[in-house]
């Protein structure tokens, strides 16, 4: 019973979060102060987002033993991908989102936020916090005029190939001592999924495969002792073990 609420937790997250990006009418967020895990995912999934300058964000899964699986992988790497910045090719824009998720980078602001890409370029920034909500209320209305919703894409990722780069970094880490034993079990989690699973570059994935990649993964984690001693831990003394 406990295995079926997990489930149904993690569907009914990625369900909703796709209904809010793609819904037929625009979804601004407007964080401030934390917005960790669940919530930097959601901010991920708005249209548009109007933030509080003083804005903490990050997708800190890795650190709690498990991986963002509300579609948090799945957007962080749309991102990257779309971003003209970032070299093309297979590669770049995978190692980019899994040096935000596998190090649980967290921006100390809403403009360095932008600089990490959890916050678009063009997502606006308030400095006066008792002018927050008026700002994102100004821009959904100027969004809404002329509102189209987003079309789903596929992603081509490098399968095998990236996870196995990806591995590289981590062994590399844990033997300079950098991360745990447990931390390299929880980043090849992260690297299979971000890098596709098993597929090959040359193969188009839904974002639903990401999704059932993201579900699959974060179910496995929290079967393991170490991620419960991490997880309870943190609710019970409010930081990371």
């Amino acid at each position: 019973l406990e295995s079926e609420v997990d489930i149904n937790i993690l569907s009914k997250g990625q369900e909703v979060f796709s209904k809010l990006k793609y819904s037929n009418f625009p979804v601004i967020s407007a964080p401030f102060n934390i917005a960790l895990g669940g919530g930097c995912e959601l901010i991920l999934h708005s249209n548009f987002v109007q933030a509080h300058v003083e804005s903490y964000i990050g997708l800190t899964e890795a650190a709690l033993g498990i991986l963002p699986a509300w579609g948090g992988c799945k957007e962080l790497l749309a991102r990257f991908i779309a971003n003209n910045t970032t070299p093309k090719g297979p590669m770049p824009a995978v190692l980019k989102t899994f040096e935000l998720i596998g190090m649980a980078k967290v921006s100390t602001s809403a403009l360095e936020a932008k600089e990490l890409g959890y916050l678009k370029q063009s997502d606006g920034i308030t400095m006066n916090r008792d002018r927050l909500l008026f700002d994102a209320k100004v821009k959904a209305i100027e969004i809404s005029k002329n509102y189209n919703p987003p079309q789903k894409q596929n992603y081509c990722l490098p399968g095998k190939t990236g996870i196995a780069a990806i591995k590289l970094i981590i062994d590399n880490m844990k033997a300079n001592g950098q991360i745990s034993t447990y931390d390299k079990f929880i980043g090849e989690k992260i690297a299979f999924v971000l890098s596709g699973g098993d597929t090959d570059i040359i193969n188009e994935i839904s974002e639903e495969n990401i999704l059932k990649l993201e579900k699959n993964a974060i179910y496995e984690l929290m079967k393991e002792n170490l991620t419960i001693e991490r997880l309870e831990h943190i609710l019970e003394t409010g930081k990371y073990l």
